[in-house]
């Protein structure tokens, strides 16, 4: 298949230019299928008339991860994109991955600019049913295997990797003042990140992201307080960590049981004191540990590597 690819290669982070995750687990497992990529760059493309490459490349399908952020990436065609979606010729297709907080603002305004798109949020299908549009599939997250070095020691118990928020500093201040080997890890490029998962035998997952709402709701909560269970949304290393054979200790979040065998395959908690509790008894049963870890890895080979899921992808988009 040829599929023109068109999403954000970089991200600057930090100040610093970065290859961003769509690179790791769209662009090289799709080549890796043997499909045929033009991989359009929504930060700064080599042809930046995006209608010149349809026209010369002439995809079967346009794979895209559209942002809707100019600052982040001001090249997203989204006239051309509608164009070709009006048009028939070609079936477009958007990855969307911020549902839980962005179907109102975002989501629902542009979903119908494309003949079919994904949500990680099976809970949101029907929210996208509700205003008409039919033409969705649950696009859960994965990653790449192929940049996980799973042979590695475990030198670090637990360890978390993603941008601090109050939460996540409070439950990190908890594990360290109880006597937790704790890592916490910020600013990582895709690749160091991974290795940190890999060096760890447990990785946590917070699942709630703080964004400009949640930052004003923080002035009327009471010192010590922790966000709701209903901000939590699907996130890509509660996919990342097994893969990196190590054993996923995640905030719940509705219908993750979909994906992994709670308390088989990955353990959850709901609140702080589950959490210091679990880390504790697992890094004290070491044997639990790793039969739940291997459990994890292996639901993760068969359903949620990056090959296997858009091969899927691929499949259910092709029947739309």
């Amino acid at each position: 298949m040829k599929i023109l690819l068109v999403l954000n290669k970089y991200i600057f982070r930090d100040s610093i230019l970065r290859i961003d995750l769509g690179y790791w687990i769209f662009k090289i497992p799709l080549v890796d299928l043997g499909h045929e990529v033009y991989f359009y760059d929504t930060v700064d493309p080599v042809e930046k008339d995006f209608g010149k490459i349809v026209e010369s490349f002439k995809p079967d399908l346009i794979f895209c991860c559209m942002t809707g952020n100019e600052n982040m990436a001001p090249y997203e065609p989204w006239e051309e994109i509608e164009k070709e979606t009006l048009s028939g010729r070609t079936k477009t297709f958007n990855w969307f991955c911020d549902d839980t907080w962005r179907f109102e603002s975002f989501t629902k305004k542009v979903c119908n600019k494309f003949t079919v798109c994904s949500t990680p949020e099976p809970k949101y299908v029907q929210k996208y049913k509700d205003i008409g549009y039919s033409n969705v599939i649950v696009g859960p997250w994965h990653s790449n295997i192929d940049f996980h070095p799973i042979a590695l020691q475990k030198d670090l118990d637990v360890s978390f990797c993603g941008v601090p928020n109050e939460d996540r500093v409070q439950y990190s201040k908890l594990l360290l003042n109880n006597g937790i080997n704790f890592h916490y890890h910020y600013g990582l490029t895709h690749e160091d990140m991974l290795y940190s998962y890999s060096r760890s035998k447990i990785g946590l997952n917070f699942s709630k992201n703080l964004n400009a709402a949640d930052k004003q709701l923080q002035l009327l909560r009471a010192p010590g307080a922790f966000t709701r269970r209903d901000k939590a949304q699907m996130k890509a290393r509660m996919f990342e960590v097994p893969a990196s054979k190590t054993l996923l200790l995640t905030e719940y979040t509705e219908n993750l049981e979909d994906f992994f065998e709670i308390d088989k395959e990955i353990i959850c908690f709901d609140n702080p004191s589950e959490l210091l509790a679990k880390s504790k008894y697992l890094l004290e049963h070491p044997n639990i540990m790793n039969k739940i870890t291997e459990r994890g890895h292996q639901r993760f080979l068969k359903e949620h590597e990056s090959h296997v899921r858009l091969k899927k992808v691929l499949q259910e988009i092709k029947s739309k």
